[in-house]
């Protein structure tokens, strides 16, 4: 997603140096802007994700670990 973000963008800077209609601007903007909130929100779903596992091993795991390392 991060790549076609970034496609995107240099498109979007491509038409606005050649001075492509305001039509076509807005078009590419819209679809730039929503790539951008959607990454976003798929950035934020994977720190949860990751602070829900970083979560079980700390809570679940690791206790279980050191209790069997002591035995």
């Amino acid at each position: 997603m991060k790549s076609e973000y970034q496609k995107k963008m240099a498109l979007l800077n491509k038409h606005r140096k050649r001075g492509v209609s305001s039509d076509k601007l807005k078009q590419i903007e819209a679809s730039v802007n929503h790539l951008h909130t959607t990454y976003i929100v798929e950035m934020q779903s994977i720190d949860s994700t990751v602070s829900e596992i970083n979560r079980l091993h700390d809570q679940h795991l690791y206790p279980k670990l050191v209790q069997f390392v002591q035995q």
